[in-house]
Parts: structure tokens; sequence; C-alpha cells
């Protein structure tokens, strides 16, 4: 469909497409000229999600994350929306205005009125059409509320309303709070409309009513039921997480100090202070000691064998000397007093006492004193000792007293170093084989001292959490809801436009659709395309025409007319009448408005001719002198002419249009279709091209020789201009009409 076409449909409906925007403006004013003013009141509330500070010390990192942020928001709002919320708050209005009524004195005369309000559809009719009476009607329901579920404080009211909404769906407050009643039904809460300003931690929330002090009071409730929500449903998410990480802290607490124990009994058992330092101490003084024996032992091995020299020499001599023996038993007692020093040394120093030292002090005074003697001793039988020869034995003497001391010495130091060294050894053996043992107890107090940390650290941040949460969750009210004074517009001129608007295109589209929907034969290219015949004219539709829509009809004519002096010029033999036959599929089709009008129009161009009828048509008066009439049965038979029909005076015009009967619903002449020069098929413009159609005029192809083309009735005005184009005026204004041109052969003299 082009613009053209578009346009010509839209003119050529131009009445509905007024009626029906028309209509619809006065229904949407007349339904919404009683529509309720809508009062619109907000309230704004600090959150302090995106930027609020945090007791964690990460204070810096308190506002990043905007997943979070965004996500905190999107669940703030969620609550709000929340069904149990809407519920909750229209409960609790409901409270405080049953609570008001049973105050301002509501009586149970009044609940009885409730029985006769109007319910179910008529309901939701007047609320809709007369809310003014609809507020009226639910005034018994209310009252009959107060009556029967008000009680002594809004807590009790509440609670009664509470109990009674939960005992079904079928009582009272149940249907009530899913109604359509403007305030404290369900679907009156999805006005709310919360949202957060731009990127801060402010929430706006928004509410529309018809009455402003409601608007400001379901807000009212709305923040208090909000907050208190949020604030149970942010504080209490940690008390299990929390309740988890004390419990898991006393079990790692309790299982750490077993460990400890265990560690504590082990080092009591095995006299151990510090098992590594003691290990260490004792290795190093293993070494030590094993060292300074093998030493001792080289030394004691040295003396022994001075002393044995000495001994021998003194043998060869044969020095024998009462003091020998005093010197040996000095030599002896000197031995044992050493020994003794060294191990009360060795005392000693492993634990440094009083009593030991002054032990050691007179252990070496004795030794002094001994060796004192010995020394005397040994002077004494060195003067005794000389020969009378006057050979000197002190040397050797004095050597043997010196090897004497030492080799004694020696032994006093080995036995005790002997004694210390097992000591040491026996010390070390014990403390090797417990290195296992001590090491697994310490295994485990470290992974039950790690258990316990981490609980500790898990308990501390969900407690940490739980007290973020609880200074996020507190909630403040920086704009509380105010009282709207000025009510919002209807937006019924909105809605008039709109509705004018949307009623016009919806028809339009409507218009255009049937359109295109629609395959009937307005137009004259489709009708070639449909018919696979050519159109050779067309006979407008003569319903409420204008006067230039009449001249256009006269113009189809009269080019009809010479479009068939144009098919009259091709027949070769002119001594004959020129014969054109006039058919259609169904009766109605215009068949004989086209008959008439090619007759009148070809007598009125000065040429014969004769237009041939069925006898049915002998009642209707035609044009006297150029009509005949037949009977379609006598064209039944083969060779049946026209002569034969119409009489001999036929041969005497020449034109001869033969109407034919309808070919679906009577019998026509089909034997005078072998000597038809043109067949114009007559075709009503408002119905479509049925396959019957198509079928009954393939058949009369196969019959005659005859050139078939379709002549359309009841054309569309707009679309005859198009078929026979547009007339231009003359520069005058005026334009004399041409005389019509004889045909040359074809007028009878």
């Amino acid at each position: 469909m082009t613009l053209k076409d578009l346009f010509r449909l839209l003119r050529r409906h131009w009445l509905l497409l007024v009626l029906v925007p028309l209509a619809t403006s006065v229904s949407i004013y007349f339904f919404g000229r009683n529509r309720d003013k809508k009062y619109t009141s907000d309230t704004v509330i600090y959150t302090g999600i995106a930027s609020g500070y945090k007791i964690d010390g990460d204070n810096n990192a308190a506002g990043g994350g905007w997943n979070a942020a965004s996500t905190a928001f999107d669940n703030l709002l969620s609550l709000i929306n929340s069904r149990e919320t809407r519920e909750e708050v229209g409960l609790r209005l409901l409270a405080r205005h049953l609570q008001e009524r049973k105050a301002n004195g509501a009586t149970a005369a009044t609940a009885q009125q409730a029985a006769i309000a109007p319910t179910g559809v008529l309901a939701s009719v007047q609320r809709v059409l007369w809310p003014a009476q609809q507020a009226a009607a639910d005034a018994p329901l209310l009252d009959s509320l107060a009556a029967t579920l008000a009680g002594n404080t809004e807590a009790e009211t509440l609670a009664n309303l509470t109990a009674a909404y939960r005992v079904n769906n079928t009582n009272a407050v149940y249907k009530l709070l899913y109604s359509k009643h403007p305030y404290y039904s369900e679907a009156a809460m999805w006005n709310i409309a919360a949202s957060r300003i731009k990127d801060s931690d402010l929430l706006r929330i928004e509410y529309s009513s018809k009455n402003p002090q409601v608007c400001r009071e379901t807000l009212d409730i709305l923040t208090q039921v909000f907050i208190r929500k949020h604030r149970e449903l942010f504080v209490v998410q940690n008390a299990n997480v929390i309740g988890y990480f004390d419990e898991a802290t006393q079990k790692a607490y309790t299982k750490l100090q077993a460990a400890e124990k265990k560690l504590l009994e082990f080092h009591q058992r095995h006299n151990i202070v510090d098992y590594d330092k003691q290990m260490i101490t004792s290795t190093e003084e293993r070494q030590l000691t094993a060292d300074k024996f093998n030493e001792l032992e080289m030394q004691y091995a040295g003396a022994s064998s001075a002393l044995k020299s000495t001994q021998a020499a003194l043998g060869t001599r044969g020095v024998s000397n009462l003091k020998s023996q005093e010197i040996l038993r000095l030599s002896s007692r000197l031995s044992e007093l050493n020994e003794q020093i060294s191990e009360a040394e060795l005392l000693t120093k492993s634990a440094s006492t009083p009593d030991g030292a002054a032990r050691v002090a007179n252990l070496r005074q004795q030794a002094a004193s001994v060796s004192s003697s010995l020394d005397a001793a040994t002077t004494s039988y060195d003067a005794d000792s000389r020969s009378v020869q006057g050979v000197a034995v002190k040397d050797l003497l004095q050597d043997y007293s010196k090897n004497a001391l030492q080799v004694e010495d020696l032994r006093g130091q080995l036995n005790s170093m002997r004694r210390q060294k097992d000591n040491f050894t026996s010390q070390y053996n014990s403390l090797v084989p417990l290195g296992a043992e001590i090491r697994k107890i310490r295994r485990e107090v470290e992974i039950a001292e790690k258990e316990y940390m981490s609980q500790v650290e898990g308990l501390k941040q969900s407690k940490l959490s739980q007290q973020n949460v609880e200074l996020a969750s507190q909630l403040k009210i920086v704009d509380p809801p105010n009282l709207p004074v000025t009510a919002g517009g209807t937006r019924l001129l909105v809605l008039l436009l709109g509705g004018c608007l949307a009623s016009f295109l919806f028809t339009g589209a409507g218009l255009v659709t049937v359109d295109l929907l629609n395959n009937s034969l307005q137009k004259p290219a489709l009708a070639t395309k449909v018919t696979s015949f050519p159109v050779m004219g067309i006979i407008p539709s003569t319903t409420n025409l204008t006067q230039k829509q009449l001249l256009d009809a006269q113009r189809a004519e009269d080019q009809l007319a010479r479009q068939l002096l144009l098919k009259m010029h091709q027949k070769d033999d002119s001594a004959k009448p020129f014969i054109i036959g006039v058919l259609s599929s169904q009766s109605g089709e215009g068949k004989t408005t086209l008959s008439t009008s090619l007759t009148t129009s070809l007598n009125h161009m000065k040429i014969k001719t004769l237009g041939l009828f069925p006898n049915d048509h002998a009642e209707h008066t035609w044009l006297e002198g150029h009509t005949a009439y037949y009977s379609p049965l006598q064209g039944l038979s083969q060779g049946v002419t026209v002569a034969d029909l119409a009489g001999t005076r036929a041969y005497n015009n020449a034109v001869i249009i033969v109407e034919f009967p309808a070919l679906l619903e009577a019998t026509y002449p089909a034997s005078l279709l072998q000597s038809l020069d043109l067949i114009l098929v007559a075709v009503k413009a408002t119905r479509s091209w049925e396959q019957a159609d198509k079928k009954i005029f393939e058949n009369i192809k196969n019959v005659t020789r005859a050139p078939i083309e379709v002549v359309l009735n009841g054309v569309l005005p707009e679309y005859v201009t198009d078929f026979i184009g547009a007339r231009v005026k003359s520069a005058s204004g005026k334009r004399a009409a041409l005389p019509p041109r004889p045909l040359q052969g074809l007028l009878n003299p």
C-alpha cells in the first residue's frame, strides 16, 4: 500500500476516523471526570551504606565496593516492597483508623449496615464511577470492624486484626486487605515507590493517595515497619555465626589446655625445664668431659712413666731410709686430698653453696699442709741419703717426689672425670629417646593453639560485623513525611489526548488491516492480476457523487465506448455486425447496465447498435427500436446464430450487444460463443474472484476465439481517476466539446 492509497483509504472513512476518537474522548471524560485527586507525600531516610564508618578500623574501605552498596540498596528496596511489609502497613493503618472510629463513638448499630454494602463486581464499578458513594459504602464495614475488633489500645487492635486475618481467607479482614480499597488493601500499597537518590546514602519513599492525612499516616507507618524489619533482619543475621564461633572457641580452648597439661606432665615426669637447651648443654658437656678425660689420661700415663723411672733409679742405688715410708704415706694422703678437692670443685660448680665453698677451702688447706710435710720429709731424706763418698741423691729424690705428687694428682682427677663423664653420658642417653615424644606433644599444642587463635579471630570478626551491622541498621529519617496540601493533576487532559490519538491510530490501523486483507477487485491493476484478463473499462459507483465525480463517471463511460470502437476497427470483415457478448458469473454484476450504457453511447455516436437481452428482461422498458429479446434455451442448439435469435434485422446494425444470463446460475446460449467478436465480463468491484469464476471462464476461453476483457462495475471514485486520468483544465477555464467522429464503413447509410 502506497501513501496515496493510505490517504484515499483514510479519506474514504473519514467519518469513522472522526466518530471513534470523539466517542472515545467523550467516554474518557464521562468516566474520568469524577476521578479522585491524588495527594503525594515523601520521606527521605539516611542509610549510611555507601559512606558510613565501621568500628573495625578499616574506615577507608567502608565506602568502597560499588556492587556491595548496590546490592545493599536492592535489599532495602525489596524489603520495602515485600508482601509482608505491605500487609503489616495495611493492618496497622486499619488498626489506627478503627481505634479512631471507636474513640469517636461508633456503635454496633452501624455494623448491621455492612451486610447491605455492595461487594464484588458491583463494588468495583461503584468505586470507579462513584468513588464518593463507595467511600460511604465502606463506612458500615469499618464501623463493624471497629465494634468487634477494636481494643483499648492501638496495639491491642492490631493484635485482634492480625489474629482475625490469619484465621482463614474468607473473613472480612482478609477480604478487605486483598480488595481494591484505596487505603488498606495490599494493592493500594503498590503506590509506594522507593528509590535511591542518585549515588548517595539517601533513600526516598513516595506514596500517593486521595486523602492527604492517610498519605502521611501510611508513610509514617511504613517507615516504622521498614526500619524495624531492617534492624531485625540485619542484626539477628550474625547471631548464629557468633554462636558457632563462641562454641568452637570454647572447644578449641579446652583442647589447647589438654595439650599444654600433657606437655607439663611430660616435663615434670622427666624433670625437664627446657628440652632443647638441656639437650644442647648435655651434648656440649659430654663432649668437653670426654676431651678432658682423654687429655688427663695422656698426662697420667706420662707422669706414671716418669715416676716408675725414678723409682727404678732409686732402687738401683739401694738407698733405703726410714723416712721413705713417711714420704709414701704423705704422698698417698696428698693424692686423696687432691681427689676430694676435684670432686668438691665439680659439685660447687654445678651447685654453688656456702658449705661447698668452705669444704673446698678446708681441703685445699689440708693439701697445702700435707704438701709442706712432704717437702720437709723429702729434704730430711735427702740429707740422710748422701753417701760418705759425697754422692748427692737430692735431685733424684726431688724428681721422685714431684712425679709422685703429679701421678697422685692426675689419678684423682681421672677418677673424678670418669664419674663426671659417666654422669653426662647417662643424662644424654636419657634425653635422646624423649625427642620424638616431646615433638609430638609440642605439635599437638601448636595445632591446638592455631585452632584456638583462628576461632578467636573468627569470633572477633563476627562480633565486629555484628557491631557494624547494628550501627548501619540505625536508619535515620532526615526528611519526615509531610502533609500534602496541593493535589496532583488527575491527568484528564492527557488521558483525553492519549485516548483520542490511540483510538485514531487503532481505527486507522484497523482500516489498513481490513484493506490489506480485502481481496476484492476495486483496483483495476489488481483485477487484471487476479482474473488474468485485461480491464477494458470501468463503471463508477453512482452513490452520493459530487459534480466532479459525475463528470468523471461520464468520462469513464465515454472511454469505455471509445475502447470498444478501437476493438471494432480490428475486425477484418466489416460487412458483418460486430457482436459483443456481455457475461458475468453471477447475477447483479451490472451486465444490463453495461449493455444499456454501451447501446446508448454507440447510438448517440450515430452507430446503429442493437441490444439483445434475455426474454426475462422484457418487462423493462429499454430503448425503443434498439432493443430485442431472445430465449436463452434457443441458444443451446448447435449452429444457432444471432440472426436466429433476433431475426434478420440484426444484420441491419453495426454492433450487436448480447447479454448472457448469469453463467453460474442459469442456462446460457453457449452456441453463440463461437460467433462473438468480443467478450466483456462484467464484474462487481466489491467482490472477490473465486475459483468457480476462474473455472467457468477458462472453459469459455477454450470454446471461443473472441478476446475476453473485464469491465469493473461499482468502482470507487478515487480509482476512476487513476484509470481514466485526471482532467486538465484549459487556460480560459472552459473547453468546447468536440463532436464524435463517425466511423467509416460501420455506419449504415
